[in-house]
């Protein structure tokens, strides 16, 4: 989501590229983001009390189980809690921002993004914004390739914020789902983009499933996500609330070796941005069916 600067490249024949960019803003390095994270966790960590309270005076609390007892509850509520702060930190991020600034700024940020990937809108494609948020892809494609966008909180940000209106984009389909529970098409697209939200789902082999049921063969999909750079730290992110807005905490072998499985060629692999704890990570692959 940060604008990236000038960056370097190294390649090789045998492996796939990769792009290193430097930290992006000072935020990277100076940890002044540290309260507004704060912020969030907390946020996060009342309204998961609310629940624990509503639950309680409904005399329903003996169903509260351990995580070990029952991982798809706890999964659902973090999913729950990850949606919520969603929409906060949208808020939050863009209370002080021109929207008509903020969406050139956006637009250009996504040519780059392409560009990074090596990859090129096709006029006329059957696109899908996958996780598109209020300011996805689209709003660089719209008038471009026949583009559906997808997430479950569209609604909530055509109320929320100024930056997003259905109508501002009329040659846009937009859906109101979940990315695992949406109906679409099989084999409906021949390019998918699914920037920065593939970590934001609930159940994350489902999503990848469905992803790869949407496209067409020999489809091409960009997909980034942040990933872990120590093992160590992803562990206990997993089973402590160190980053609410992720329910899913996965490395990038997890997701080379998640695209693989499905059938994926993996083209290009760019790290966006580093930082401490994670990376920022776009792949570029294609659909080549099974071998």
């Amino acid at each position: 989501m940060w604008p990236s600067p000038p960056s370097r490249r190294t390649s090789t024949r045998s492996s796939p590229r990769i792009l290193l960019t430097e930290p992006t803003s000072p935020v990277c390095r100076n940890f002044t983001r540290l309260p507004m994270v704060y912020s969030m966790m907390t946020e996060g960590l009342n309204f998961l009390a609310g629940k624990v309270a509503m639950w309680m005076k409904n005399r329903s609390f003996v169903r509260i189980t351990l995580r070990a007892q029952n991982p798809t509850s706890f999964t659902k509520m973090k999913w729950k809690i990850a949606q919520y702060l969603e929409r906060r930190w949208w808020k939050h991020y863009l209370r002080q921002k021109d929207a008509a600034e903020y969406l050139t700024d956006k637009r250009q940020y996504w040519q780059r993004t392409l560009n990074q990937l090596g990859h090129s809108a096709k006029a006329g494609n059957a696109s899908l914004d996958a996780g598109c948020g209020p300011a996805g892809i689209f709003i660089l494609l719209h008038d471009q390739e026949r583009v559906t966008a997808l997430d479950p909180l569209l609604e909530r940000y055509a109320t929320d914020l100024d930056i997003f209106s259905f109508s501002g984009y009329p040659k846009v389909d937009f859906i109101t789902s979940p990315l695992e529970t949406a109906s679409l098409p099989a084999a409906g697209f021949e390019t998918i983009y699914c920037f920065n939200a593939i970590n934001h789902v609930r159940d994350w082999e489902l999503a990848l499933d469905r992803l790869t049921e949407w496209a067409a063969p020999g489809a091409t999909m960009l997909i980034s996500s942040d990933v872990h750079r120590r093992p160590w730290l992803k562990r206990i992110f997993r089973l402590l609330p160190g980053d609410l807005l992720h329910p899913q905490q996965h490395d990038a072998e997890a997701y080379h070796n998640a695209l693989v499985k499905r059938d994926w060629r993996i083209d290009e692999k760019v790290i966006l941005r580093e930082e401490l704890i994670f990376n920022y990570v776009g792949w570029r692959v294609v659909k080549v069916g099974p071998k």
